[in-house]
């Protein structure tokens, strides 16, 4: 029976046991069993000597411990730690301590987490092995020891995420101990106060099951519950928090006789806990009731300004408009209304009153210089004109834009053009829309040009393949992959539902006719596989083969019939990371990795450590480590001082016992350039510092998308990170897995380890908090923050995401696009009065700098995407504005 596969994923290309690279192939592919069982192959039959041993025993360890396997685990880690030397020793040991901790060996995780301390003092990994010796005291029931030591963590880390889960698993103990009155303290403790929604859902759970074994837990205070409410607005549960504060406030009064304390400090948090709260519509209408009992009162400002912030947060321009008109004119030397000039124009576009908007924005260039001098200020000035019908004036201020440098020429060509149309001067405006798709082929503007230029026979030509955020391909006969059917008899194609840590399930037995082998080495045809030999990657999942259907989504305007519909084979197999180029030869970096290595771990103890890690297929691991010595290089270079007192020293002779200074001067003796560093990141498994030297030293406006020979060059700057994690979260949740390396671009550059300023993690940077509701609606048991930091599940996390915001609304990816940066309320407050408008004009106007430039380098970077790895495949901008569901999801 022939194999029948999904598209997107990869046919089986080689079968298992052939070498370590092979294995290592598979294991990059995604198939953690089919590596796991082509390494057990290997090392039985003794293929592997020296290093190649030790490298292939560490691979296995850490696929068994991904995949459950954690005895397996600790004996691969344990024949590493034994070595007396090996650049892995360290790691390895404390993967051990872990795996011996999870296969319910605590005493010998304390033991081996103490030889750990032993054998390096100041290991890396002292602070993991303090709590895998706190976890294990805590399976053997010794609470003070766990106690202590989860203390001690948490002294030395304070600002450490895990806290919450750290105090889950202490009170679990007490709960397991029998200790049911201190777990439930501990539970409940979690239970009123706590900043992630998982946190409060599993001490909720945990207090039901103390309760149903027969403990009477003590009513709740008022007190305790407004903690509690606190708590639930903080971790985002606003419904529930909002609940929780009227039932009090009902019961608290604020005045008179029956007045109390929690009444008066309830009053007092009242216009806090709402705006936090998102009840946006009853801050506008408290203040202005307010305003309008006391008008000449001493907070009638305020008032009035909070009326104007809560309408306009809403939704309500036309109310907010009014209440800031009331504020200009009679407080407009207050500094809540001094200069608010910018405030009064957002307001105005929002309502779609775009003669008053340009008023606005004129009043601001009059008061303030800034403003006067602001290329973004002129820019909303002129497309104001153009929305109001005033396109001659409109075309005059945009040619002076044109005449400008800087990042709104483009966008006043762009709109130059449209006004032009409008006036009925077709010819004017080819010659704007010519020169823009010319000379700026990506930009935001170009995109929406030719998708409005496009005919309906062109569209639904065989040339042109849309892609609108979603799965390109069909996923039948059933879109969810938990219960999805071949067609080929019922066969249930996953075994389980996706466990927590996305591994991937135990494939189904397929057998196929025997096929062959190119020049290459690859199978051609339908592959051979025998009873004792599984596909290897994506094949393994044995999803449905849906090459010859046609797409099932359409895009405005496009025709949808079965006779002509666009159609565009799907790949059979993931693309690489990069592709060979002039610019990237992997035989080069292997080779210039291996002699850095070699040249320099005398500087750096953990280069060969980091080169194994590469080797294996971990550069998530590998790629930090090298960043680590190349930020110590970088800051030596760049430092005028350190770089004059590496003179002197040389300058002396160089004398002894200055240890660190002998240190910058060797390190200022590497020689090694931008193109060398980026074949050493390629090497090491680093996309993040591949892209960012790729786009420092080559010249890409120079080397056309269109011709074969640059697409290589141009996967250094957009590659296909992390392909098999993104594909199968892609598919699993009908988003398109180019839509998510687009974002993981704008929002990390692909570093897996990046953490934001505001505190989001990971390649798509997730809020601990949103990641946490994303958790628990999405059934991920166990969920942990730190697991951020993994690629496969931030990158889940963060597509499950976005795969519901695409439901929000209604697919129109650019929306979906707005609101996983600016929110979902927000771009659903500024669409409320906007259905049915060009999208390209309501994108233009979201009041955020920020949303809004995200929504075009997103979208641009989405059709680079698409042309670099979509096989002929365009984006499709959608032309109108649609209504959206607050119900699908709205944090």
């Amino acid at each position: 029976m022939v194999t029948t596969l999904a598209p997107g994923f990869p046919a089986p290309s080689v079968l298992p046991g052939q070498g370590l690279p092979d294995a290592v192939n598979t294991f990059l592919s995604g198939d953690l069993r089919a590596a796991a069982r082509e390494l057990d192959t290997l090392l039985a039959r003794r293929t592997f000597r020296g290093d190649e041993r030790t490298r292939a025993d560490f691979l296995l360890g850490w696929i068994s411990l991904r995949l459950g396997h954690y005895q397996r685990a600790s004996a691969h880690f344990y024949r590493l730690r034994k070595l007396e030397e090996h650049p892995l020793r360290e790691m390895a040991a404390h993967l051990e301590a872990r795996a011996d901790l999870l296969r319910g060996r605590p005493r010998t995780a304390i033991a081996e987490c103490g030889q750990y301390a032993a054998d390096f003092p100041d290991g890396r990994y002292s602070d993991e092995c303090q709590l895998i010796r706190a976890d294990a005291h805590l399976a053997l029931g010794e609470r003070a020891a766990a106690v202590e030591l989860y203390q001690g963590f948490l002294d030395l880390n304070p600002d450490d995420q895990r806290r919450e889960g750290i105090s889950l698993r202490i009170a679990k103990a007490l709960e397991d101990a029998g200790e049911l009155k201190a777990a439930a303290r501990s539970y409940r403790a979690l239970f009123l106060e706590h900043h992630l929604p998982t946190t409060g859902l599993a001490a909720d759970a945990a207090l039901q099951r103390i309760e149903a074994e027969g403990l009477d837990l003590p009513t709740l205070s008022d007190d305790q519950l407004y903690v509690r409410a606190c708590s639930l607005r903080d971790s985002g549960e606003l419904e529930a928090s909002y609940q929780l504060f009227c039932d009090l406030d009902d019961r608290h009064p604020a005045a008179g006789p029956e007045a109390t304390d929690l009444g008066r400090k309830l009053d007092d948090e009242r216009h806090n806990f709402l705006w936090r709260n998102r009840r946006y519509e009853e801050v506008g209408r408290a203040n202005a009731a307010l305003y309008e009992k006391n008008p000449k009162g001493s907070g009638a400002a305020g008032w009035l300004y909070w009326a104007v912030q809560g309408f306009s947060r809403a939704g309500l321009f036309e109310e907010a408009i009014r209440y800031q008109k009331l504020g200009t004119r009679h407080h407009g030397g207050h500094h809540r209304f001094r200069g608010s000039h910018e405030r009064s124009a957002l307001l105005y576009v929002g309502a779609g009153r775009y003669k008053e908007a340009r008023s606005a924005y004129k009043a601001w260039q009059s008061s303030s210089s800034r403003a006067r001098r602001s290329a973004k200020v002129k820019f909303r000035v002129a497309y104001c004109a153009y929305r109001a019908g005033d396109y001659k004036t409109a075309i005059k201020e945009f040619e002076q834009l044109m005449l400008r440098r800087g990042s709104q020429r483009v966008g006043a060509r762009f709109y130059r053009g449209r006004a032009f149309e409008k006036l009925g001067d077709r010819d004017a405006a080819e010659d704007d829309f010519s020169t823009l798709l010319s000379d700026h082929p990506d930009s935001w503007y170009a995109l929406v040009l030719r998708r409005r230029r496009m005919k309906p026979d062109q569209a639904s030509s065989a040339a042109f393949f849309p892609r609108n955020g979603r799965w390109p391909w069909p996923r039948s006969p059933d879109a969810d992959p938990r219960e999805m059917k071949a067609s080929r008899g019922g066969e249930l194609l996953f075994a389980h539902r996706p466990s927590d840590d996305s591994t991937t399930p135990l494939p189904p037995r397929h057998t196929q006719p025997p096929g062959s082998r190119d020049a290459d080495g690859r199978w051609v045809g339908p592959g051979l596989v025998d009873g004792n030999k599984a596909p290897s990657g994506w094949a393994s999942l044995g999803l449905p083969d849906t090459s010859e259907f046609s797409p099932q989504q359409t895009v405005e305007g496009m025709s949808s019939g079965a006779q002509g519909r666009p159609t565009i084979a799907p790949p059979q197999e993931l693309p690489p990371t990069w592709s060979p180029s002039r610019h990237w030869n992997r035989e080069l970096g292997d080779k210039l990795w291996a002699d850095f290595v070699e040249k320099n771990d005398a500087l750096w103890p953990e280069l060969p450590a980091a080169q194994d890690l590469s080797l294996i297929g971990l550069g998530e691991l590998a790629g930090p480590m090298l960043a680590q010595i190349y930020s110590e290089v970088r800051d030596i270079r760049r430092s005028r001082k350190k770089r004059a007192r590496v003179r002197r020293w040389r300058s002396s002779g160089r004398p002894q016992g200055n240890d660190r200074l002998a240190r910058w001067s060797a390190i200022l003796d590497l020689e090694y350039r931008a193109e060398e560093w980026q074949h050493l990141f390629a090497a090491a498994g680093y996309p993040a510092s591949v892209t960012a030297f790729a786009s420092e030293r080559i010249e890409f406006n120079d080397l056309p998308r269109d011709r074969p020979e640059n697409q290589g060059t141009w996967t250094l700057k957009f590659p296909a990170a992390f392909a098999p994690h993104v594909w199968k979260a892609a598919w699993e949740f009908n988003v398109d897995p180019l839509l998510v390396l687009a974002i993981m671009r704008a929002e990390s550059l692909y570093r897996h380890d990046a953490i934001s300023r505001a505190g989001a993690v990971g390649l798509v940077q997730v809020m601990p908090a949103t990641a946490s509701r994303v958790a628990a609606r999405m059934d991920f048991p166990n969920f942990r923050v730190e697991r951020l930091l993994e690629p496969e599940t931030n990158i889940r996390i963060g597509t499950w995401y976005l795969g519901k915001l695409l439901d929000r609304f209604e697919g129109q990816f650019p929306l979906a696009v707005g609101a996983y940066n600016g929110g979902p309320h927000n771009i659903g407050r500024w669409l409320r009065p906007k259905h049915g408008m060009p999208l390209e004009e309501f994108v233009e106007e979201i009041a955020f700098d920020e949303t809004r430039n995200y929504v075009k380098k997103v979208v641009q970077y989405y059709a680079i995407y698409c042309e670099l790895y979509g096989r002929g495949s365009r984006v499709a901008v959608p032309l109108k504005t649609v209504a959206d569901d607050a119900t699908v999801i709205d944090f």
